[in-house]
């Protein structure tokens, strides 16, 4: 009987699949014979891109949701786009005029200019004391007493909320929405304190420190090894409900979700450092989105910037721990490079329109965002295949290829086929959400041949970890090839 099956699979398997290679045909044959896989749609293609061909593929064409190799598109279209020495800078300025007391008439303005990781812990070394530093920049620019307010100035980005983006997902630290002024990676932490039976936590601090922030807790502590709790709350609203479940007996058990309101954070926090510092200022921290006001450029001064790590290094975080929130900064960056437009519908329609003028065939490739956190993005395992042989005979090429995980070594693949052959020859992003398995990006064989590739599994009836673990056998056969 089970000789059957696999005819029965292998005759229905043969009509989509093409391959010229027999031994990646057999292992497409025991893919798709796998438990979990009957009701899943897949879409596979491999190419040789020193000679171009495509030497194997499955439903090529099948557009499917690809979550973070969604990433793919939008790291390499940036890394050409902007250049991979891009630096985003950050400006204090001010308005009004400044007497010969040393008094500001006007306020202090933390202009955004669009840095995806100010502040970040993933370059702690490279920004070091920022606010520190523009308090004693103010100073030393000779303003000793601020006469107005100390505004955040986010109005390169549009405010608008990502809207295809799940509800539960807007809270979470991963769902952080981007900002012209960002900080922090727009993310907080909170610590619980939990007891030993199942019954309700307490919050014992949060930092940074978010001024104005109500907490609901709901959390109870239980039976878990790992962190359960979802935090819901609207972007720029301060109120938050967390519920769910955290491990029992814990002290400082750590829950991280999204800043409400990144930009006007950077002014309270420069307002309070200001203070400190004996800095007079007799208004207070607020926003140009709070005012409802625009930015008037024209009547702003500079007193001193602060520059982001390269874009390279930018990419090489995004891509190693598949960062959502730089992504989306640099889809915006995309649009304001094409339609002088900072929002997510302009870089979405930029960014395909960049595919396609590259020779990639774009028709069925739908784009809602930069990061693969919305479920309304589609795309084919052939245009992903497509992008990175493209992109592999581009001059920015190392500078892109350096920044995926690399399998057994680095990223979101340092467990992927460690200690076997595979180990450091497959290079690639991974995507993961409910129910949605990917990966796309570059296969280096036993045979010296230079593969790019792109797998993507949808409505998988296996566990994750099971998907997992068939995808890394699936990988580790090719490169063994």
């Amino acid at each position: 009987m089970k000789n059957y099956i696999l005819l029965f699979i292998f005759l229905c398997v043969k009509n989509f699949l093409f391959s010229q290679n027999p031994i990646l045909e057999k292992e497409l044959i025991n893919l798709f014979s796998e438990k979990g896989f009957s009701n899943a749609s897949v879409s596979f293609s491999i190419i040789d891109v020193e000679t171009n061909t495509l030497i194997a593929k499955y439903n090529e064409n099948t557009s499917l949701v690809p979550a973070s190799v969604m990433k793919i598109l939008t790291t390499a279209a940036a890394t050409e786009i902007l250049g991979p020495k891009k630096r985003f800078e950050t400006t204090i300025q001010y308005d009004g005029k400044i007497d010969s007391n040393c008094v500001l008439h006007g306020n202090i303005y933390i202009r955004g200019g669009g840095d995806p990781c100010l502040g970040s812990p993933f370059f702690e070394k490279h920004y070091k004391n920022f606010i520190s530093n523009w308090a004693d920049s103010i100073y030393a620019f000779g303003i000793h007493h601020i006469n107005g307010n100390i505004i955040a100035d986010a109005s390169l980005f549009s405010y608008d909320v990502p809207a295809t983006w799940p509800w539960a997902d807007i809270g979470q630290y991963y769902g952080a929405i981007p900002s012209g002024l960002s900080i922090y990676d727009n993310t907080c932490k909170i610590e619980f304190n939990t007891g030993e039976h199942r019954d309700s936590t307490r919050i014992a601090c949060f930092y940074p420190y978010l001024p104005e922030l109500e907490i609901d807790n709901k959390v109870k502590s239980a039976n878990v090894n790992k962190d359960f709790a979802y935090i819901f709350g609207a972007p720029y609203d301060n109120e938050r409900k967390i519920k769910g479940a955290i491990p029992k007996n814990q002290e400082a058990f750590i829950v991280k979700g999204a800043i409400p309101d990144p930009s006007y954070l950077a002014a309270f926090e420069l307002e309070m450092e200001l203070r400190n510092k004996e800095i007079k200022v007799n208004g207070s921290a607020t926003s140009l989105r709070k005012l409802n006001e625009k930015a008037n450029l024209k009547d702003r001064k500079n007193i001193t910037k602060t520059f982001s790590p390269s874009l390279s290094e930018i990419i090489n975080i995004t891509n190693m721990v598949s960062m959502n929130l730089y992504a989306e900064h640099l889809l915006y960056w995309i649009g304001i490079a094409k339609y002088k437009s900072g929002d997510q519908g302009s870089g979405a329609t930029a960014l395909i329109e960049y595919w396609k003028s590259k020779g990639i065939n774009t028709e069925g490739m739908f784009i809602y965002d930069g990061s693969g956190l919305s479920r309304f993005n589609a795309i084919s395992s052939l245009q992903l295949a497509e992008t990175l042989k493209y992109f592999r005979n581009t001059k920015e090429f190392m500078s892109f290829q350096n920044s995926l995980p690399v399998a057994g070594k680095s990223g979101t693949l340092k467990n992927i086929a460690k200690g076997t052959s595979a180990a450091g020859k497959i290079m690639a992003k991974s995507g993961t959400m409910e129910r949605i398995k990917s990966y796309a990006g570059y296969i280096k064989t036993n045979t010296k041949k230079d593969y790019a590739f792109a797998i993507i599994v949808n409505n998988y009836t296996c566990t994750h970890d099971e998907v997992k673990k068939i995808l890394e056998k699936f990988m580790t056969k090719i490169s063994e090839n």
